[in-house]
C-alpha cells in the first residue's frame, strides 16, 4: 500500500515538473525533478518493507542502487542547462551515471535468476544492434550527436544488455516481477529513443516531447520500482 501512495505521490509531482519543464522554469523544475526521483526511490524501498527477501536482497539492492545512479544522471543533465559552461561535462557525467545504473540492473538479474550461455549471447546481440543503431541511424533520423557518438553508443549497448536480461528473465521463469521490470525498462529505452531527438535532433524540443520523455522515463522508473512488490515470488538463482 505504501508503494502506491508513493507512486501516486510521484505521479503528481510529475505533472508539476513537466510544466515548470515545459515552461523553463530552471531551478524550480530541478528541485521538482529531484522530488519525483526521490519518489521512485521510496517507492522501491516501500515496495520490499512485507518481504522477507532472503538471499534475493541483491535484486532489490540492484534495483535500488540503479535508481540512485538514475537519480545522480536527472541532476546532472538539468544542471547543464543550468550552467551552459559545463554543459559537455554534465552531459559525458549523466550518460555515465545511467550506464552505471544499469548495469546493476543486469547484475541484479544474472545474480537472481539462472542465466545460461545462450542468454549471454542474446544480451550482447541486443548490445550489438543497439550500438549499430546509434551509429547507422545518426543521418536517417536527422541527429547530430558529435562528440557524444562514443558515450551514446556505449550506453545504448549496455541498455540493450539490461532490456534483453530483464525479457530473458521473464521468458525462464514466468515470474511477475520480472515481466513488471522488462515493461519498465522499455518504456525506459522508448523515454531515451525520443531523448536522442529533444538533445541530438533539430525541432524536435517541443512541448510534446518534453511531455511524452518524461511521462516514459518515470512511468519506467516507477514500473521498475513496483516490480519489486512481487519479489517473494523470486526463483531459481
Amino acid at each position: 500500500m505504501l508503494a502506491i501512495i508513493m507512486t501516486a505521490l510521484g505521479a503528481c509531482a510529475l505533472i508539476l515538473f513537466i510544466l515548470l519543464r515545459i515552461k523553463k522554469r530552471g531551478f524550480a523544475a530541478l528541485i521538482t525533478k529531484i522530488t519525483v526521483s526521490l519518489f521512485f526511490l521510496l517507492t522501491a524501498i516501500t515496495a520490499t518493507f512485507s518481504h522477507n527477501l532472503g538471499i534475493y536482497q541483491s535484486l532489490f539492492l540492484a534495483v535500488l542502487f540503479g535508481q540512485i545512479f538514475g537519480l545522480v544522471g536527472d541532476i546532472l543533465l538539468d544542471l547543464r542547462d543550468l550552467h551552459p559552461d559545463y554543459r559537455e561535462p554534465y552531459t559525458f557525467a549523466g550518460f555515465v551515471s545511467f550506464l552505471l545504473g544499469h548495469l546493476m540492473f543486469i547484475g541484479g538479474l544474472m545474480w537472481c535468476y539462472s542465466f545460461q550461455l545462450v542468454h549471454v549471447l542474446v544480451m550482447l546481440g541486443a548490445a550489438a544492434v543497439l550500438c549499430a543503431g546509434v551509429v547507422l541511424t545518426e543521418k536517417p533520423m536527422k541527429l547530430k550527436f558529435g562528440k557524444f557518438k562514443g558515450i551514446t553508443a556505449g550506453y545504448s549497448a549496455v541498455f540493450g544488455v539490461s532490456v534483453a536480461a530483464a525479457w530473458m528473465a521473464y521468458a525462464a521463469t514466468g515470474r511477475t516481477q520480472t515481466l513488471v521490470m522488462a515493461i519498465g525498462l522499455t518504456a525506459f529505452l522508448l523515454s531515451d529513443l525520443v531523448l536522442s531527438g529533444t538533445y541530438f535532433g533539430e525541432g524536435k524540443n517541443r512541448p510534446v516531447d518534453i511531455a511524452l520523455n518524461y511521462i516514459l522515463y518515470y512511468g519506467g522508473q516507477f514500473t521498475i520500482a513496483l516490480s519489486l512488490l512481487a519479489i517473494n515470488e523470486i526463483g531459481g538463482g
